[in-house]
């Protein structure tokens, strides 16, 4: 963030609390005036996020002014000093929206920003941004503002947990987990680590297990459930949710009575649904009950099962899979739906903290969670979050992965070898144990290799030197003691037979055969996405790939969720039936372009034909090795022509 030199800067006007004109600094750091000057100009800018900047006067001289969090802030950085009082500002509205969520009184907006030990103009500010990203909307929260009373928060006792619980999730740490210590310190009445206790006990006698993240977002519900009980607040009746388990209603009840033994708070009533409520929202490592027979699964909800499998038909259909015949997947997968329908209902939005590696890692599997979230969006009348998707991209992921193990292509091997049983049976039982994918369809002496036919085996291993047509029997020559330079030659013959590429030497022949010269556009001097859409569409369109509504339907499947995949690529493309003929649109920009998280400088624009023979596997493969070549991509961003293009594919 700083460096060697601005540190120094730093801390000697932050050690000395007088002011220093520059002469002095310069002197002090053997640098000219000049340098002093423009370090300071560079550590304004760091600083005037931290509310703390060098001031600066003529005559007078330089010094270090510090509001709120910014002294806490110079001491962490300085000297490694930290503790709760200092929170990055990016999470710290959320807490200060706790601190008033908790509240069951007025309170002023002093009282809250000195908890944070922030400025009452650092808090207004926060809150000001809480209102414009629509957070108090999205629970349908207001405010009481009286004169000598000061502030508190209306709404029903639902949207008031409900928005707390959020607002403490996204002050999570990059890993999806809690800061526990920082977290404590919002709740006045009830100890974090008796809850922990109760939830694990409650694991432990029911045998199930949650997910890490899951186990947080329970353990914070239950955290505002307890502080607002205790504050006088009690939960109103809700309506009872469908059961996902019929031992929901026991785990429940356990789970009431350890919370009023170990956090002395009684739990009414009136708080059973809530708790069946959060406990519905769920994930489980180790689930409770877990049917293994469809017939049973599907009779929780028949009309929700039976959609879901028609959507993965169709996904079979689209991608040329086969998931719709996976039984685990059907489990899972509708587990996860009629969790995630619930969720988002009842707004308790699930936290996805590894949501950006899923989106550029596996982001074949998530345009099919995609797919599927705007089928589910549109039939439940819900909003589908990118969280959920990147959670049903993992699903998908390994039912593929459990398809290409039970389809994991097995090589027929005919062993040749002169020096008798012995040898053959030591090389035959060394191949097995390295190589899982060879089956030993024979063992062959040098003196039967004439019984060799091409259609016996996929290739031959031999010790001695055969009188074959390579070109219709291949040969790798071993030793007797088949070494590991022996070894090593099987493996690359191994990965050259499947296509692997080595990452050296990258090429996309499946993106070149759908590129064509007509739908490319090189160069282009663009300033937003969606102006990329409407041109390379455009083109699309008057070129026959696309028909009219293709641009639309690219446009609306962005506001589900962007498209742009990382390594400054971006693959625009429509859900629905718009397609005339297959291509791939191809466009790249002067410069970079803001494409909604991301900058985007290569348009990938798809129109592939569902039902017909493509390679989507594999051209989803090829996009995801560009995203990390950067070199690789700056040649092709350099090409002019179309000739080039092809040339460098």
């Amino acid at each position: 963030m700083f460096s060697t030199r601005e540190k120094t800067i730093l801390n000697l006007l932050f050690k000395n609390q007088q002011k220093f004109t520059t002469a002095q600094i310069a002197a002090q750091l053997k640098a000219s005036s000049r340098t002093v000057k423009t370090d300071i100009k560079r550590i304004n800018a760091e600083l005037e996020k931290y509310s703390c900047s060098i001031q600066t006067k003529q005559g007078v001289g330089l010094w270090l002014n510090c509001e709120g969090d910014g002294e806490q802030f110079l001491r962490t950085i300085l000297y490694g000093e930290q503790d709760n009082s200092y929170i990055a500002q990016d999470v710290r509205k959320y807490y200060l929206a706790v601190e008033l969520l908790l509240q069951n009184r007025y309170t002023s907006m002093e009282a809250i920003a000195s908890k944070f030990y922030v400025s009452k103009g650092t808090a207004v500010n926060d809150f000001r941004e809480l209102e414009e990203e629509g957070f108090w909307k999205k629970f349908g929260l207001t405010f009481i503002k009286k004169v000598k009373y000061g502030i508190r928060v209306e709404g029903s006792e639902t949207q008031i947990r409900l928005a707390a619980t959020d607002a403490l999730k996204r002050t999570s740490r990059r890993d999806g987990r809690m800061s526990g210590g920082r977290i404590q310190m919002v709740f006045e009445h009830v100890d974090l680590g008796q809850i922990r206790e109760c939830i694990q006990r409650t694991e432990e006698r029911f045998r199930y297990v949650l997910t890490d993240v899951s186990f947080d977002e329970f353990l914070i519900q239950l955290a505002v459930m307890g502080e607002r009980l205790l504050g006088g607040c009690p939960m109103e009746e809700m309506e009872e949710p469908p059961e996902e388990e019929e031992r929901i209603e026991l785990v429940v009840q356990y789970l009431r009575n350890l919370l009023e033994k170990m956090v002395e708070v009684e739990v009414p009533d009136s708080e059973k649904n809530y708790l069946k409520t959060c406990m519905q929202g769920l994930r489980y490592h180790v689930p409770m009950i877990r049917e293994q027979e469809r017939s049973k699964i599907r009779e929780r909800s028949s009309e929700m099962f039976d959609y879901m499998i028609e959507l993965l038909q169709r996904v079979d259909e689209r991608y040329l899979l086969e998931l719709a015949g996976d039984d685990e997947l059907a489990y899972s997968m509708f587990e996860h739906l009629e969790c995630m329908v619930y969720r988002i209902r009842s707004k308790m939005f699930a936290a996805n903290p590894i949501l950006d590696s899923i989106k550029k890692e596996m982001f074949f599997e998530y345009d099919i969670a995609s797919y599927l979230a705007a089928k589910f969006s549109r039939k439940y009348k819900i909003e589908v979050t990118e969280e959920e998707i990147g959670y049903i991209a993992f699903h998908i992921g390994a039912s593929i992965e459990r398809s290409r193990q039970r389809k994991r292509q097995n090589y027929r091997v005919t062993v040749v070898c002169m020096t008798g049983v012995g040898t053959s049976q030591f090389i035959s039982m060394k191949l097995k144990r390295l190589f899982a994918e060879l089956e030993i369809v024979q063992i062959l002496s040098g003196k039967q290799a004439g019984m060799l036919k091409p259609d016996m085996q996929d290739f031959v291993i031999s010790t001695v030197p055969l009188e074959v047509n390579v070109e219709e029997i291949p040969v790798i020559y071993v030793s007797s003691v088949l070494n590991e330079q022996d070894v090593k030659k099987i493996q690359e013959y191994i990965q050259q037979k499947r296509g692997a590429r080595d990452g050296k030497n990258i090429s996309c022949p499946h993106l070149k055969k759908y590129f064509h010269k007509e739908i490319t556009i090189l160069g282009c001097d663009l300033r937003s996405r969606e102006e990329a859409i409407e041109l390379l569409g455009g083109r699309m369109q008057r070129e026959g790939y696309a028909s009219e509504g293709y641009i639309a339907s690219v446009l609306e499947r962005e506001k589900l969720s962007e498209t742009a995949v990382g390594g400054l690529i971006a693959i625009p493309h429509a859900f629905g039936d718009y397609i005339r003929k297959q291509g791939i649109g191809f466009m790249t920009f002067q410069k970079p372009v803001t494409w909604g998280s991301e900058k985007v400088q290569m348009v990938l624009m798809l129109a592939l034909k569902a039902n017909e023979k493509n390679e989507f596997q594999e051209i989803f493969g090829e996009v995801l090795e560009l995203t990390r070549d950067p070199k690789f991509v700056e040649q092709i961003l350099k090409v002019k022509k179309f000739s080039e293009l092809q040339a460098a594919l």
